[in-house]
């Protein structure tokens, strides 16, 4: 993936569609924000970088470690029932 720097390199839009035809470009803009730039249809290719970019993949395993495992919808339609079971059973308090 190229980089440019806008600030360093100024491009055109004719060479900057030519860069994007070897591969997505990342533009770092004069304030400093980064903008992608890819062919539209580029999906499968993007899918195959991201798969190997490390950064990505720490990403995605940092996101992973935050949630809880996931639950069957028999595992909460059994909660839902034992918990209702236990409501029921307890003697109505006086409000």
């Amino acid at each position: 993936m190229k980089r440019v720097n806008l600030m360093e390199h100024p491009v055109d839009m004719t060479e900057l569609l030519t860069l994007v035809q070897t591969g997505p470009v990342v533009l770092v803009a004069p304030d400093g924000k980064e903008y992608l730039v890819a062919e539209a249809d580029d999906f499968e290719q993007e899918v195959e970088q991201l798969r190997a970019s490390v950064a990505f993949q720490a990403f995605l395993d940092a996101r992973r470690a935050q949630h809880r495992p996931r639950r069957t919808l028999a595992e909460v339609a059994h909660e839902v029932d034992t918990e209702l079971a236990t409501q029921s059973s307890l003697p109505l308090s006086e409000t």
